[in-house]
């Protein structure tokens, strides 16, 4: 079983327009119209072109993880999918912290988790690229996206086009199946007052995740 996600930017970022410039009083001045201060969103839009077009998110987790975390936004990827992978990882945290006691699985059930810290977004991103779920995403730029000089105004709306949309490949048919697994194993353990708990470790076993920007 594989559930995985995919993130496309296939189009070719637009070079920006220089602002327009007058004199007044021997002095020079730089006009940029709708210029406003950078919002964290646009921020993070902005780092995960960077991140993508340099192959950085191919070759570094913590890169992957900004990148895919913009990538899980409503804005980029349908609200079944994000349900689908938090539901997801919601059911395999349950599983992993019944250690595999029978006695545990009426604990078990796949619905998306509460005690998360952070956005969402940020809390799946992690769990997919195999780092710890729920790990505080640093946002400081490093490496390429440190800015050399003077920076640039924020121009709303920048982004546009140069983020393709996600696709979550596989999450939903996991999730069913492990559902499926896990709702059997709790019948057998209510009827017979015993489960076959190697087959879910077997299977939990076998779940590969993947995160890719291309």
């Amino acid at each position: 079983m594989r559930d995985s996600i995919r993130i496309k930017t296939t189009k070719k970022p637009r070079d920006p327009k220089k602002p327009k410039r007058y004199k007044s009083k021997g002095k020079s001045h730089s006009i940029n119209k709708g210029a406003s201060i950078t919002s964290a969103e646009q921020e993070h839009k902005y780092q995960m072109i960077k991140l993508i077009r340099s192959g950085r998110s191919m070759r570094e987790a913590k890169a992957m993880i900004r990148a895919a975390a913009v990538g899980l936004t409503p804005e980029y990827a349908r609200e079944k999918d994000l349900r689908d992978l938090a539901s997801l990882e919601g059911g395999l945290h349950r599983i992993t912290k019944t250690r595999y006691d029978a006695q545990q699985l009426a604990k078990i059930k796949f619905a998306p988790r509460r005690d998360i810290i952070g956005t969402r977004e940020e809390h799946l991103a992690t769990w997919l690229v195999n780092q710890r779920a729920g790990a505080k995403v640093d946002w400081t730029r490093d490496g390429n996206l440190v800015r050399r000089g003077k920076p640039n105004p924020s121009r709303p709306g920048s982004s546009k086009g140069k983020i393709g949309r996600s696709k979550v490949l596989g999450a939903r048919e996991v999730l069913r199946d492990m559902d499926r697994l896990v709702k059997t194993l709790q019948n057998l353990q209510a009827k017979h007052g015993r489960s076959d708990m190697a087959s879910l470790k077997k299977a939990f076993g076998s779940i590969r995740k993947e995160a890719t920007a291309l």
